[in-house]
């Protein structure tokens, strides 16, 4: 078990890039009551952690997502700045998205997995949305403007858009599941395909292109180039009777199977087939625009990860929506695929 600390000392655990995050999660929990789908509440284990009660007043000033958030991304740039400042010569790249590229402290996700190869000026949160990272403020172009940072950036990681397909919006009655909106009640005679709203998912579809659009544009106007490499996420697996995952950090099974069984979808085939089918329009979306390597995408600095096949397995995920980081499988392929399409991204640069 591990050793009790105080505020604190776990905050100057944090506070050291040095610390593993393996050696801080054991401090902490993730409050299943208020996650939501890509947006993990992490907070101080009470029964790790005594939290007098400035401290928690501290830590809840920010809010714990926030909290959480705040103290990952200084973590990642203390480890940055680090190997910059030392004439590090991996390609220097920046990371913007939600949690498939920062699960705070409790997966080893994306961008952990691929800081080995790259320096990696992340400015990643969970929980973060299409609309916040497009709009005012856009901290993307912060880097790309940087006197010392901006000349040695090759490439834009970006991540956005799962919330807009299999996300919750809030409600005056409480959050509303977009797979509420997204389909109709299930019919006997239809395909599981034929129960999406088209003209609700268009309307999502859409704003996702425009937000893109918006950062490609950006940064082929700020940093001639600068590749920008985003990803259409993979075929979530909804939870089903005798799941072996078991997370902490959420109620398994409210994120897409709950939903679902909500309109009357309770075979878990039927689930399955209808988040395929959403996951392959966003990803078709996606390929309009990125022509790096897909042959009709309309930006040649534009590249789109296929992961789309790769989670194929139940044990390739920690949850509905997030792959696992254990070794070899989840995050794993996932970094992976990532890795290959950046590698083919610096060499078109280059060439």
């Amino acid at each position: 078990m591990a050793e009790k600390k105080n505020f604190d000392e776990l905050e100057a655990m944090l506070a050291d890039p040095d610390v593993p995050d393996a050696a801080i999660r054991p401090y902490l929990r993730v409050v299943p009551e208020e996650t939501r789908p890509f947006v993990p509440v992490v907070q101080p284990d009470p029964d790790r952690v005594v939290l007098r009660p400035l401290d928690e007043v501290r830590a809840r000033g920010f809010g714990f997502l926030d909290w959480a958030n705040r103290w990952s991304r200084r973590r990642r740039y203390a480890r940055f700045m680090r190997r910059f400042e030392a004439d590090d010569p991996a390609p220097v790249l920046v990371s913007e998205g939600d949690s498939w590229f920062q699960f705070p402290l409790f997966l080893d996700d994306t961008i952990d997995l691929l800081a080995p190869h790259y320096l990696i000026f992340s400015l990643d949160a969970a929980g973060d949305t299409l609309i916040n990272m497009t709009g005012p403020g856009r901290e993307y172009l912060e880097p790309l403007f940087d006197p010392k940072v901006g000349p040695r950036v090759r490439g834009l990681l970006f991540s956005a858009g799962g919330n807009d397909i299999i996300g919750v919006e809030p409600s005056p009655d409480g959050d509303v599941p977009v797979l509420a909106k997204l389909l109709i009640r299930r019919r006997p005679d239809l395909a599981p395909a034929a129960h999406i709203r088209e003209d609700e998912l268009e309307k999502r579809l859409a704003a996702i292109e425009t937000g893109y659009r918006r950062v490609l544009e950006e940064v082929a106007k700020h940093r001639p180039g600068v590749f920008v490499v985003g990803h259409g996420y993979a075929y979530a697996i909804p939870a089903f009777p005798g799941d072996p995952r078991n997370p902490r950090w959420t109620k398994h099974g409210g994120w897409l199977r709950d939903p679902l069984a909500a309109l009357g979808f309770s075979e878990p085939s039927e689930q399955r087939a209808i988040v395929r089918v959403l996951i392959d329009r966003l990803y078709e979306r996606l390929a309009r625009l990125m022509g790096g390597n897909c042959p009709s995408g309309a930006y040649p600095h534009g590249w789109l990860v296929d992961c789309r096949d790769i989670l194929a397995e139940v044990n390739d995920w920690a949850d509905e929506i997030h792959p696992t980081d254990a070794p070899g499988r989840g995050f794993a392929r996932v970094a992976q695929r990532f890795h290959e399409v950046i590698r083919n991204a610096l060499a078109a640069a280059t060439s």
